[in-house]
């Protein structure tokens, strides 16, 4: 029988043991290889070092790749060490001025530690062997000191690393408003770790985001304190001049009715789900605004939008969002998909309250799917194993890490995800991607495949997903005709989170699948 463990005591105890494994890992795993320049121990440091967090940015490249963010460095007399995590298993290899660094990880998202500067370009390249033959790839980093934040205590070393969803949110929570007020509460939250709201006199609310950002949400004729720490941007509330870029977020938005707010979005008509926000689009009450790596910035810019919602799409971008902020505008960029848990992500809709001013509706809003999903996560197990991914064009597996919200969405709906955390070993994301042999040989005995439709949309057929890699015909569940494939638009359903487990469920204990909206069975 599933249940579902509030954020305390099971998580607490695989963070500890993750914590001590990490340590080992690190010691071991720190290692040069032949001919290459061995990297400073970031993790350690010496004993007069002190550890941070510190946002970076990422240009260059495909615009494909990205890296955690905000990310560890290390300060040891005048030399600062980084951590650096990227989006995908494939780097062996990164060159900065001149020195050759290998990874210091062995499994899971390429992680390197580099010397570096902070506040100027930093010219690096990467070697990638995810084509055919090696590739070497020049980037700019950039490590922005206003972001910086000392960790002590158990956060100083062994913790989560930066940009998992276990990140604590001592991490990041900052309650100092710089002019001596003290809050006078606080939202409580059940499942979401990526966020916090502390309340002030005035209905004031001070939104603190994982990744460092702070927003101080003000009602529209309320006086903005004296003395306010430079770093905290201010939002009127409720918020109603908004370019809406995270796509993810609109049927957050639709829930609470406030579609009446967004001005832009950064999503076409023909490539919305969310019944309301379309229609809108549709009608021309919202306007597109262009996505997120190439935004209209004239016409925003008239349209006097003042807030926008971004994800972490825009860290590929960082140029986009100084450019969006010269004009004016606050840009929020929400964490969502960086959530544990499945319903942590639907508890976003109670950030989004806060915004438009709709604190009761979201916290009514989210209720209902907590029942909901609790009610089928009570129900027995169905007893099947079940193998999540998708086929990337270099015909590698692209699966969920372990304890990612979308594994536990598969143990809420009552089956098990055939992968653990060995097998899916992530230093950053949620995503990690294995070599079609390798995940064979972890996966092949799957009861149930699920296929991820939201990001390849080409399988209609079972013919055409064996067609992917020839090792897909092999599977115990392919051979036995229990492959699913995921509905597009499901990445953009968080406030169906329990409509989707429900479906889940019913597939794992065979029912009847005629009314299916977001899952599809292959034949």
């Amino acid at each position: 029988m599933q249940s579902i463990l509030p954020k305390g005591e099971s998580r607490k105890r695989r963070s500890i043991a993750a914590r001590a494994i990490a340590c080992v890992l690190v010691a071991l795993l720190a290692l040069p290889f032949a001919g290459c320049s061995a990297s400073p121990n970031a993790t350690g440091g010496t004993a007069g070092s002190q550890e941070y967090t510190v946002s970076v940015s990422l240009s260059g490249g495909s615009g494909r790749a990205s890296i955690a963010s905000p990310t560890t460095i290390v300060k040891d007399g005048d030399t600062y060490t980084a951590t650096i995590t990227w989006s995908s298993s494939n780097y062996d290899k990164m060159t900065a001025d001149g020195v050759d660094y290998a990874p210091v990880n062995d499994g899971g998202n390429s992680t390197f530690e580099i010397p570096v500067t902070l506040d100027e370009d930093i010219a690096v390249s990467a070697e990638t062997v995810a084509m055919s033959t090696p590739h070497t790839i020049d980037y700019t980093l950039y490590f922005d000191s206003s972001t910086m934040k000392e960790k002590s205590g158990d956060n100083a070393s062994g913790g989560s690393p930066a940009g998992t969803a276990s990140s604590a949110a001592a991490d990041f929570h900052n309650a100092d408003l710089g002019c001596g007020w003290e809050p006078t509460g606080a939202l409580q939250l059940e499942y979401a770790e990526h966020f916090t709201v502390d309340e002030f006199e005035g209905g004031l609310r001070l939104i603190c985001v994982s990744n460092g950002e702070r927003f101080l949400v003000v009602p529209q004729d309320a006086k903005v304190p004296d003395g306010l720490s430079s770093d905290i941007a201010v939002i009127r509330r409720p918020a109603d001049k908004v370019y809406l870029v995270s796509s993810a977020t609109m049927c957050l938005v639709d829930a609470l009715d406030a579609n009446d707010n967004i001005f832009m979005s950064g999503t076409k008509a023909d490539d919305c789900s969310v019944a309301g926000f379309k229609s809108a689009l549709e009608s021309g009450a919202i306007a597109y605004g262009g996505k997120y790596s190439a935004p209209d910035y004239e016409r925003i810019s008239a349209s006097g939008c003042t807030l926008a919602i971004e994800n972490a799409m825009i860290n590929h971008t960082p140029d986009v969002k100084e450019k969006l902020q010269k004009l004016g505008l606050v840009v929020l960029t929400e964490q969502s998909s960086s959530e544990p848990e499945a319903l942590g992500r639907v508890e976003w809709i109670k950030l989004f309250g806060v915004l438009f001013d709709k604190e009761d509706e979201a916290a009514h809003l989210f209720n209902e799917q907590k029942a909901r999903v609790e009610q089928t996560s009570g129900l027995a197990s169905s007893g099947k194993t079940v193998a999540y991914f998708y086929i990337n064009s270099n015909g590698a597996a692209v699966t969920r890490r372990a304890g990612d919200y979308v594994a536990q969405m598969i143990e809420l709906a009552g089956g098990s995800y055939a992968l653990d955390d060995a097998q899916t070993a992530s230093t950053s994301g949620s995503s990690v991607t294995l070599e079609m042999e390798r995940f064979y040989a972890t996966a092949k005995d799957a009861d149930i495949i699920v296929y991820n439709g939201t990001i390849d949309e080409s399988v209609a057929t079972l013919n055409d997903f064996v067609g992917k890699n020839a090792l897909l015909s092999q599977f115990k569940a392919v051979k036995n005709g229990d492959v699913w494939v995921t509905s597009a638009d499901m990445y953009q359903q968080m406030t169906s989170t329990a409509d989707i487990i429900d479906e889940l469920h019913e597939a794992f204990t065979g029912d009847d699948a005629s009314d299916f909206h977001y899952l599809r069975k292959l034949g």
